[in-house]
Order: C-alpha cells, then sequence, then structure tokens
C-alpha cells in the first residue's frame, strides 16, 4: 500500500501545559468517540511529561498512543528503550515512537545542556534510532563508540510487544533529516525546518515547501516510499475562511490568505471543502496521517467521521 493510497489516521495532541488528571482523560474519551486514531503527547520542558499522560489515557480508553515528539538530547537511549519497551507492553501494543534532534535552545539553556550545532545533534539522534531500534527489536544492544556515544553492550534488554518495533516516527523539515527519515522511519512528519541557533522557520508551510520536502523523502526511500506513511500537523482549522468578515485571525505561522487553503498545515472551509482538500493531499503528497490540537476537534469533527480510515 502506498502513501496515497492509505486510510486517514488522525492524531490529537494533549496539551500538556495546563493538564489535569480528569482533564486528560475526558479528552482522550473525547477524541476516541469522535474518530481519533492515535493521543500525542508534546515534549518540552516545564511542562507535564507526555509518557505518563499517554500512558494514564490510553490505561481508560482503546487509542494508540505516541510521543509528537521526543527530544533525543534529554533522554539517554538505553534508559529510553527500557521505558518505551515497558509503556508498549503495559498498553498492549498500542506505542508509537515519535523522536526528534531537539529544536527550543532555550530549553537547552534551562537545563544546562549545551545545544550544539545541529550536524551533532542530528548525529545523535541517528544513533539513538539504531539503539532504540536494536534494543525494541533484539532485546540487547551492542553498538560500537561514535563521536556522540560510547560503545554500548547490554544482552539483557526488554523487547516491545509490536514486532520488529513500535512505528517509528521522525520529522522535521531540512533535507538531512527527512531523507533520515525516509530511510529509517515508518512515519515521516513533515515540519518547518528548524534554525541552526533554535527555534523554527514559520514560513516554511507552503505549498511550494512541502513539494521540495516530498521530494528528498522520495528521493531517500526509494522503494520504502510504498511502506511509508506520511504525516502533518494542522496549524490551523479555519471553517470561517469562505465567508470571513474583517480582518483575518492572527496565525503563529507566516502564511498569506491566499496560500492558507493550499498549506497542508491548515484546512478552511466548511467540511465538504475540508475533506476534498486532505483527498487532494493525500493523492498529491501522500499525506494520511493528520495531527490536530485540542482546539481543532470540534471543527474538524465531521471532517474525522467522514474520512477516519478511508
Amino acid at each position: 500500500m502506498t502513501p496515497e493510497e492509505r486510510p486517514f489516521r488522525f492524531g490529537l495532541m494533549i496539551d500538556n501545559r495546563h493538564a489535569t488528571h480528569d482533564g486528560v482523560l475526558a479528552l482522550a474519551r473525547r477524541a476516541e468517540a469522535a474518530g481519533i486514531s492515535v493521543l500525542l503527547g508534546t515534549d518540552h520542558l516545564g511542562r507535564w511529561s507526555s509518557l505518563p499522560l499517554l500512558q494514564a489515557a490510553a490505561a481508560v480508553t482503546g487509542l494508540r498512543i505516541g510521543t509528537f515528539v521526543l527530544n533525543n538530547d534529554l533522554r539517554q537511549p538505553v534508559v529510553l528503550a527500557q521505558d518505551l519497551a515497558t509503556i508498549d507492553l503495559v498498553t498492549d501494543g498500542r506505542l508509537e515512537i515519535g523522536l526528534g534532534a531537539g529544536w527550543a535552545s532555550a530549553e537547552y539553556e534551562a537545563a544546562g545542556i549545551p545545544f550544539d550545532a545541529p550536524g551533532l545533534r542530528m548525529a545523535r539522534m541517528e544513533q539513538a534510532v539504531e539503539i532504540l531500534k536494536q534494543a525494541l527489536r533484539d532485546g540487547r544492544i551492542d553498538t560500537p563508540a561514535t563521536s556522540v556515544y560510547p560503545s554500548i553492550r547490554l544482552d539483557s534488554v526488554p523487547r516491545s510487544v509490536q514486532r520488529p518495533h513500535p512505528p517509528l516516527l521522525v520529522g522535521g523539515g531540512g533535507p538531512r533529516l527527512l531523507r533520515f527519515a525516509a530511510r529509517e522511519a515508518d512515519i515521516v512528519a513533515l515540519n518547518p525546518r528548524s534554525r541552526p541557533a533554535g527555534g523554527l522557520e514559520t514560513a516554511d508551510v507552503g505549498e511550494a515547501d512541502v513539494d521540495r520536502k516530498i521530494g528528498w523523502v522520495r528521493e531517500a526511500a526509494g522503494e520504502r516510499w510504498a511502506r511509508l506513511e506520511i504525516n502533518v500537523i494542522l496549524f490551523g482549522v479555519d471553517p470561517d475562511y469562505r465567508h470571513r468578515r474583517g480582518p483575518p485571525p492572527p496565525r503563529s505561522h507566516k502564511i498569506s490568505e491566499e496560500d492558507l487553503p493550499r498549506s497542508p498545515h491548515y484546512l478552511t472551509g466548511d467540511a465538504g471543502e475540508m475533506s476534498e482538500q486532505l483527498l487532494a493531499r493525500r493523492e498529491r503528497w501522500g499525506i494520511s496521517y493528520v495531527s490536530m490540537r485540542p482546539e481543532h476537534l470540534e471543527p474538524a469533527s465531521e471532517v474525522v467521521r467522514r474520512l477516519a480510515g478511508r
């Protein structure tokens, strides 16, 4: 099944900033009732930790859970492999693993961690993926010393329930990261590219930007393209786009009103128009996995009902 033929999946992100126990469980139940497939947790310092929140939600629903995404530099990969295998066990194989190289320089500074050059952060993440795959698949780790991690030899590591390992999501906006994702991940997430000094390039969300990113992915993936799932995150759901009176609402990403309906990071119009947009994007770019924030669930609920699993 190629990306252009995959059924739609929708993921909902937990708001880690203002989470409460009852609020997380209520959101999870609401998401499941709406047709959401995956509950997603972000990973930023100063917020509630995503893994315990996701595990709590999995205990009261049948949803899959996923990290969107873990910052590799905040975790030692051997310990992370053990945590992920345990969560996959207690959720009966419902875990999806999203991993990133880190981009929020202010969080590194606050934690006293060096915000190294992009190439070094990428190299650490690439080796961490190798370690995680081997641990979860084989129950052991046997990696030689490199410039980013020492030699690791460990024969007794918990294996994941899902074989060979839980689905792996890697995302970003630059050529090196997306090419790596195309070669090694199961799910490729198209995101705005990160700046070398930290932060995200907020204008990197347009139609031409996505054309370029998919080109890198397809080229690097080769025959793997047929096995990939392509993901985007929604930055806005705008049902008033066609009949807006007055100025448009402020947006966190730099995109013109004219370009808005053509960006896969936005949905505009009524439920029929939004559905047609998603169908066209799947045909053009292979995008079938759409992540959204809690505030998007209500305006996009009819779209999820129409397209989930189709």
